[in-house]
Order: C-alpha cells, then sequence, then structure tokens
C-alpha cells in the first residue's frame, strides 16, 4: 500500500478551484513530505474547462509529477456530482460528455481512475450545519410525497451505467464516493448498484464500519481516503486524531490484498493544514511499520 495525498493543501492554499499552476506548487510540496502520490480535481465546468482543456499541458503537469517520484493517483471529476441526479435529461446527457472529456483528461495525467460523489436527489430537502464541504449529517430532510424510490434509482443506475461504459471505453475505471445522505449511502447499496451497473470497471469509496465495508466490497475498492472523525460527524481529522478503528481498518485491507493508493484526506479550516496532513501521514506510516514487526 502507497501512502497519497487528496488535494485539500492546494484549495487550502490557493483557494477552492486551484490553477494548473497551483496543483504543480502542491506536487512540489508533496514531494517534498515523501508522499508517493496526488489526486487533481475539478469542482466545476468553469474549472474544468480553464484547466484541463489542454491535453500537452496536462502531459507536462504529469511529466513534472513523474520526475519528482510523484504518480497521480486519481482525477476527481467533482462537478459530476449534482449532473448525475439533475432532473434535466438534457444534463443527464452532458454528464456522459463530460466524462468523456474526463477520460482523455485521466489520460494525459497517466492515471486510470476518475471518481465522483455520489448526490441525494434533487427532489429531497437536506440542511446541513456546513462544516468545510456538506460533510455535517443533515438537520431537516423531507421527502415529497410524490417521489417515486423505483424511479429515481432507475434512472440513477441508467446514468451511472452510461458513465461507466465511457470510462471502460477509455481504459480508465470510475469510483463513486458514498455518502450516508445520498442515493447510495452504504456498502449494501453500493453493492446493489456495481451488480445493477455489471461492470468490474466501478468501485465505490465508502464511509461506515470500515472494515465491514471492506470485507462487503473487497475486489470493487480501487482507491482509499484516510481521514478520522468523532465516530458522529463527518469531519475530515487527521488520521489518529479521532475514532476510526485503524488496527481493524488497516488490517482489513492487508487481508483483501489491497495494494493500491491510501491517500491522506485532512480537509476542513486549520491553523496549519500542512501539519495535520503530515501527523496523519506519520501516524498510518507508524501503524503500518508497527503491523509488519
Amino acid at each position: 500500500m502507497r501512502l497519497g495525498v487528496i488535494v485539500a493543501y492546494a484549495r487550502v492554499h490557493f483557494g477552492d478551484e486551484p490553477t494548473l499552476e497551483q496543483y504543480g506548487a502542491f506536487a512540489d510540496w508533496a514531494a517534498q513530505m515523501q508522499f508517493a502520490g496526488i489526486e487533481l480535481a475539478a469542482f466545476s465546468l468553469d474549472h474544468f474547462a480553464r484547466d484541463f482543456s489542454d491535453s500537452q499541458r496536462l502531459q507536462r503537469f504529469r511529466d513534472h509529477c513523474q520526475a519528482k517520484g510523484l504518480a497521480i493517483t486519481a482525477f476527481e471529476a467533482g462537478f459530476l456530482r449534482h449532473m448525475t441526479v439533475h432532473q434535466d435529461p438534457a444534463v443527464r446527457a452532458q454528464a456522459v460528455t463530460e466524462v468523456r472529456k474526463s477520460v482523455q483528461v485521466a489520460r494525459s495525467l497517466g492515471t486510470d481512475l476518475i471518481y465522483l460523489h455520489s448526490a441525494p436527489h434533487p427532489s429531497w430537502t437536506i440542511e446541513f450545519r456546513r462544516l468545510y464541504d456538506e460533510f455535517s449529517p443533515p438537520t431537516r430532510v423531507e421527502v415529497p410525497v410524490e417521489f417515486s424510490w423505483d424511479a429515481a434509482w432507475a434512472e440513477y443506475v441508467g446514468v451511472i451505467r452510461d458513465l461507466v461504459r465511457e470510462a471502460e471505453a477509455g481504459g480508465v475505471r470510475l469510483a463513486l464516493e458514498v455518502r450516508p445522505y445520498e442515493m447510495v449511502s452504504n456498502a449494501d447499496g453500493g453493492r446493489r448498484l456495481a451488480d445493477a451497473v455489471g461492470s468490474p470497471a466501478l468501485f465505490l469509496v465508502q464511509k461506515e464500519l470500515l472494515p465491514v465495508a471492506i470485507e462487503k466490497l473487497r475486489d470493487r475498492i480501487f482507491l482509499v481516503h484516510l481521514a478520522d472523525n468523532d465516530g458522529i460527524t463527518d469531519y475530515h481529522w487527521a488520521p489518529g486524531k479521532g475514532a476510526v478503528p485503524w488496527d481493524g481498518t488497516l488490517g482489513a485491507l492487508r487481508k483483501i490484498g489491497y495494494a493500491g493508493f491510501a491517500n491522506i484526506d485532512v480537509a476542513g479550516t486549520y491553523q496549519d493544514i500542512d501539519a495535520e496532513i503530515r501527523a496523519g501521514r506519520d501516524f498510518i506510516l507508524a501503524r503500518l511499520a508497527g503491523a509488519s514487526r
């Protein structure tokens, strides 16, 4: 298992939608911190068009990372999230077009993995206590009387199936990070989605009882994010600073033979996010070293 890091460092230091040049500074920092890989992300369609439309720039970025010993572990197409559940069929169709472009971005960056977050259905009324993004448990959830789960699920499966087909045709895999208040909310729902889509190119990033979820998903796990919380709210603290059962989680990953990247997923507002990321890195490295003795 190799240790990488997500893009939160770049967003804290440079803003919500870092430029490719700013991602370069992030890559330099990650290499100095001795991470083996980084993620890149586009968080809006404008961000995607501005910084990820020039394949030669992306290839130069990839070469810069490779020269520093960094792999690009995944491209997060964050702008796709709400498009997959949009009630306008034209927007859902556009999501397929945009994932086709994302395949080319991933290939230019030298990664075979694209991921996005699942989303709540737009007809639901959900109120959050805002943390870093929409990461707190909802304080209010209302579903309209006319809502049909069967119809919404069939529509969602169809969109995800189309996205996976595009990814697979381009030689990459598609990942879906799911959360408790969305269309796919746990490992069992993830397995149901995977069975309905019917492609080995779909995998899931799950947040629940982690050792159990790892057992359920096994070969559907292509990437791991490492963050801690208090067991109630979905904070993104440094590993070791909360209630996550790390020995059982890392042991479950060893049991299934997971050999991919595990990326430190510290996010939020901190006096020194650099120090928080380093603390999480050091905690995981110590746990891994202890397990190998």
